[in-house]
Formats: structure tokens, C-alpha cells, sequence
């Protein structure tokens, strides 16, 4: 009877000690990710004001090819930083659908696009420098304050920023839903032209609207297919001849 009981006491014991431990370890993982997600709110806007500052001069033009391809991470995420401030209504990123007209400004291709384009671009240098990658989980923090922004472009985004961001949610505990839907078209994802198309063209394809300032809409005279890449011009099937550029 004694042994039966003994054994029972040091299961009962063994049991607390688990226990206690499980408990301690969600604690630590819980003070871990308090102390990134403060990281974020301190260190991510002070590096992203830092980092914009070290753009090398250029056009707008300029610093969109440094933000796609340049020679290091730093000139990379600094032209990137540069572009979000330029472009972006103080610098924040939420605003992205303040963002309106065409880059270059003859062009077809909507600037609100290129913008958010630019903000991932961002991100992706900034969170591969180890001193960056608060500020870049503080710039997808500011643009997810946008449902807008999460329904079109994290719901919906290409391969590469998707292992990205994944890289960045794991690096950073920086909270928040970030799941995507769909995964697919090329990266960068800034469309090229591709002459006309008709309205039940677009419709018929699920491509998305965008208004007469290149914005994302429910309706116009743009359309954005983001599985090709490409951004076309709609027009009135009742006209005969069209201008196909």
C-alpha cells in the first residue's frame, strides 16, 4: 500500500514540476514578444527615418531602380525608405490610397501601385539587415491599419514577398493577421502596359478596376491583372476602331 502510494505522490509532484515549467515557458515567450512588439513601436520609426536619410540624390525614377535592384541591402532599403517618405502622406504608409496618378506621369502605370511596391521593397532589405528588421515590421504595422491595404495586397501577393513576410512574423512576434488567400503574379509587382482590353474582358478574368488616377476602385477605366502582370486600358466594344498604342 505504501508503494502504491509513494508512487502516486511522485506522480502528483512530477505532474506540478511539468506544470510549473510548461507555464514558465509560455511566460518567457510572452515577455519575448512584449519586448519585440515595444522594439517595434521605439526602434522601427527612429531606423526608418534614419535609413531614409542615407538615399543616395536621384530622381524619383532613380531611386525606384536603387529600390528594385542596387549594389547593397543598405542603399536598397535606403532609396526604398526615401520613396515610402516621398510618396507616402507624412510618410505613412497606411495612406497608400492617397497615392494617385501614373509613374513616369505619361506612363499607364498606376504610381499607387509603384508606391506600395516600393514599401515592400522596403521591407524585404530592411528585414534582412539585422539592425532593420523592426522598422520593417513598423512599416507593415502602419500599412495594416488599412483593411483596404490587407484585402488588396496581403490577401493577394506574390511568392516572394509572402516568404518575406513570413521570415519577418517569425523574426519580429509582430502580432496581427497576415494570412494570404491567394499567391500568385511576378515580383516586382508594378504592372507594364499592355494596350487595350474590353470592360467584360476584365469581369470575366477577375481583374482589378482602377480608376481614372491609376487608384484601386470597384469600377473604371483601368484594370490591373496581377496573375500576368500587366495593366491595360478599357474600352467601349462599340468602337470601331481602337487606339492600341
Amino acid at each position: 500500500m505504501k508503494k502504491i502510494f509513494v508512487l502516486m505522490l511522485a506522480a502528483a509532484l512530477a505532474a506540478v514540476f511539468c506544470g510549473a515549467a510548461a507555464a514558465g515557458d509560455d511566460w518567457d515567450t510572452f515577455v519575448a514578444q512584449m519586448e519585440n512588439r515595444q522594439k517595434i513601436k521605439s526602434e522601427g520609426p527612429a531606423f526608418y527615418d534614419q535609413i531614409a536619410l542615407l538615399a543616395p540624390a536621384g530622381s524619383e525614377r532613380e531611386l525606384w531602380e536603387l529600390s528594385c535592384s542596387a549594389p547593397n541591402l543598405q542603399t536598397q532599403a535606403a532609396a526604398s525608405a526615401a520613396l515610402v517618405k516621398k510618396w507616402f502622406p507624412e510618410g505613412d504608409p497606411a495612406n497608400w490610397q492617397q497615392v494617385t496618378g501614373f509613374f513616369p506621369p505619361a506612363s499607364y502605370v498606376p504610381k499607387q501601385i509603384v508606391a506600395v511596391n516600393a514599401l515592400f521593397n522596403a521591407v524585404t532589405a530592411l528585414s534582412q539587415m539585422p539592425e532593420g528588421k523592426y522598422a520593417a515590421a513598423y512599416l507593415m504595422r502602419q500599412f495594416a491599419q488599412s483593411s483596404m491595404g490587407k484585402l488588396i495586397f496581403i490577401d493577394n501577393m506574390p511568392a516572394p514577398f509572402r516568404k518575406t513576410l513570413d521570415s519577418l512574423l517569425a523574426e519580429t512576434d509582430m502580432g496581427g493577421y497576415w494570412a494570404s488567400s491567394k499567391i500568385e503574379g511576378p515580383y516586382p509587382f508594378v504592372p507594364v502596359y499592355n494596350g487595350v482590353r474590353t470592360y467584360d474582358y476584365a469581369m470575366s478574368r477577375g481583374l482589378q478596376f482602377l480608376n481614372g488616377f491609376g487608384g484601386i476602385a470597384e469600377s473604371g477605366p483601368y484594370a490591373w491583372d496581377r496573375t500576368n502582370g500587366f495593366v491595360y486600358r478599357l474600352v467601349d466594344p462599340s468602337v470601331k476602331v481602337w487606339d492600341r498604342d
